[in-house]
């Protein structure tokens, strides 16, 4: 974590762009009031990364009507605002590098040479610290009571920054009518609520989500049956079948010189996500040899997870035993790149091979234990094994969230993905690239 002071400490919040383009995947940026789009918007347009911005509505028009008219005439699924009342964050997460939270506005004053204060975390930190899932929360109840950007609502937004123009100073009955939009949610804010409650309320949504997405995953598994390479063996399991197949379709479909398309193909599909599937599967069933590495995942390292993942296979506790399933599972692989070398105890900041980094990855979780004294096989025990398999969904929460479980490094993601490898005939592994895979079909699934 660093401090973002401006001249006080010399950190910038410009820095923080010049740096980000090669690692950002898309950008969420709540922040109430804005009047330079150079900031950040632009450098999002230019650099082809998806951008999704949440901004306040009131009277006194705090988003530059330019600026929003310019959401509009882009016409671009990648380029989204919604508006929202009773809102005063500024908030903006980088995916793939991290997020400031703080006070800093979009404006010239605040980047540079207003006094502002935020705090900056990389993505490993948010991770480590729970941030990651308290932002989704923040940005879901955001999308839940804003309103996404209309024509009607810029016309109205216009008129008022005119009549603002004119009547600064005998405002009130103006300021009313425009509070009054009819075109934006009504929202009284956020009131006091209990933290039982709150936390109730994310469990809920969290399993909501979670069994709307294995649903989805269920069925195109039933219907890739009839669409299975000849490479494919017969034994694989059908829930790691579909994710090999929304592997390859995402790679090579989805991806694009070096940009995730998912939102674009999303909107191109939702109309009639079958078809999408259907045009899909009948690619998949055509190939003559996987495209990017699917026999290996589904033919040799899926059957070795499944024994590693059982519960004998579990108690060989071993550091080597936890390295060998880390390197198959690609959400924990993914982060062991992306998190700094002196996080997992590697000197220097030279660029070490995914190996090593998984390696020391697996070396620092071997060694962690929760706050109730659990280890990461404990955890791995208690979510896949301990119970009835209906209610895994309940014990991946509990994994995730509760401070008897919580292992520092072991997110979503991860977790649900080994849920899949450890119970592929009932659980289909799960991810991030799961997720956008399935909403480059015209799904509406959200993206963690």
């Amino acid at each position: 974590m660093r401090l973002i002071l401006n001249a006080i400490n010399g950190e910038f919040l410009r820095d923080i762009t010049l740096n980000a383009v090669a690692d950002t995947e898309r950008v969420d940026a709540a922040v109430a009031y804005v009047s330079r789009e150079d900031l950040l918007f632009d450098w999002c347009w230019k650099n082809d990364i998806p951008l999704r911005f949440w901004g306040r509505y009131d009277e006194t028009v705090p988003v530059s009507p330019p600026i929003l008219r310019r959401f509009l005439t882009r016409r671009s699924a990648r380029y989204a605002c919604t508006l929202v009342r009773r809102f005063h964050a500024k908030i903006i997460w980088w995916h793939g590098v991290g997020a400031y939270i703080g006070s800093a506005n979009l404006s010239d004053r605040a980047w540079h040479s207003n006094v502002e204060a935020g705090s900056f975390y990389d993505e490993a930190e948010l991770a480590t610290l729970g941030l990651d899932a308290e932002l989704r929360e923040f940005f879901r109840v955001l999308d839940v009571n804003g309103s996404p950007l209309t024509e009607e609502i810029v016309v109205a937004i216009e008129a008022r920054a005119k009549q603002l123009d004119r009547l600064r100073a005998t405002d009130f009955a103006d300021a009313k009518d425009a509070w009054a939009n009819p075109h934006v949610k009504p929202w009284d804010g956020l009131v006091h609520t209990a933290k039982a409650a709150t936390a109730d309320r994310r469990r809920q949504a969290f399993l909501d989500e979670w069994n709307s997405a294995i649903t989805l995953l269920r069925n195109l598994a039933v219907k890739l049956e009839e669409h299975r390479p000849t490479w494919v063996k017969d034994d694989a399991p059908s829930g790691a079948h579909v994710d090999q197949f929304l592997h390859a379709h995402y790679y090579n479909q989805v991806m694009e010189g070096g940009r995730s398309l998912y939102e674009e193909r999303h909107q191109e599909n939702l109309r009639d996500p079958d078809a999408a599937e259907r045009k899909a599967m009948a690619w998949w069933k055509s190939l003559s040899s996987p495209p990017s590495l699917e026999n290996r995942m589904l033919n040799e390292w899926a059957p070795f997870l499944r024994d590693a993942l059982s519960p004998a296979g579990l108690r060989n506790r071993t550091e080597d035993h936890l390295f060998e399933i880390f390197k198959r599972v690609h959400s924990v692989a993914d982060h062991a790149r992306r998190i700094p070398n002196n996080r997992v105890g590697l000197p220097g900041t030279r660029q070490y091979s995914m190996d090593e980094k998984t390696r020391a990855l697996a070396r620092r979780l071997f060694q962690e234990r929760s706050e109730g004294g659990a280890d990461l096989f404990d955890l791995l025990q208690f979510v896949l094994h301990d119970g009835d398999p209906a209610e895994t969904p309940m014990r991946l929460w509990e994994g995730l969230n509760a401070p008897k479980w919580k292992i520092d490094h072991v997110g979503r993601s991860a977790l649900g993905e080994i849920v899949g490898w450890a119970l592929p005939d009932r659980y289909p592994p799960r991810n991030s690239r799961t997720s956008k895979a399935l909403r480059a079909l015209g799904h509406p699934v959200a993206i963690y």
